[in-house]
């Protein structure tokens, strides 16, 4: 298969020809192309519509990944929709290292995965945000997503949309690590890894 047809599709000339149902079959194509090489099972993709903002989800057990309709029906959004699914085809990929790798180091990323999702923070405004932003498998999906988006740069070099969406995706990589510290304090760190730990315990009894 000519990976690069895909690709290409999300040039802003193309992707402004494209209707919503061919932009969704670009997104699980890329989906596809991505389950393939890392050697786990493929998810569907399909679009949601969110009130609260949500740009996307992973459902582990449904094999199934939600992206934000504003990513199929709206312009110049085509690079902001793909940060989106590397980040949740990210958590995909942890999940599916966590529970197929037999043993799994203390010193090793998967662990630091599987501890997180042992006390995941799901986000309900109750509480302070960065609990649930500078989780590690969020940090790590945020950090993959915008590195594999730059993978792109000499094939999107002259779209000034993709331009714009890495900036966007870089500064808010930034930002919610500043946010933290102004929410949590200078040891945001200590209270990130306490806050985890509680939430482990929690589950466990």
């Amino acid at each position: 298969m000519f990976k690069f047809l895909t690709y290409n599709k999300f040039k802003t000339k193309k992707w402004k020809r494209l209707s919503s149902e061919k932009r969704w079959k670009c997104y699980q194509k890329m989906e596809d192309f991505t389950a393939k090489k890392v050697g786990r099972e493929r998810y569907e993709v399909i679009p949601k519509q969110w009130e609260d903002g949500t740009r996307g989800l992973c459902v582990y057990r449904e094999k199934k990944i939600y992206l934000n309709t504003d990513f199929f029906v709206k312009e110049n959004m085509q690079f902001l929709g793909l940060a989106t699914l590397f980040h949740e085809q990210r958590h995909a990929q942890q999940h599916f290292i966590v529970k197929t790798k037999k043993k799994i180091s203390r010193f090793s990323k998967a662990y630091k995965w599987q501890q997180n999702m042992r006390g995941y923070i799901s986000y309900d405004g109750n509480e302070e945000y960065s609990y649930y932003s500078m989780q590690e498998i969020e940090r790590d999906a945020n950090k993959n997503a915008i590195h594999r988006l730059r993978k792109f740069r000499f094939r999107f070099r002259n779209d000034s949309v993709y331009k714009k969406s890495l900036e966007i995706k870089e500064q808010e990589f930034d930002d919610v690590k500043e946010y933290a510290k102004k929410e949590l304090g200078f040891f945001y760190k200590f209270k990130l890894f306490f806050r985890n730990r509680k939430e482990r315990k929690k589950n466990q009894d």
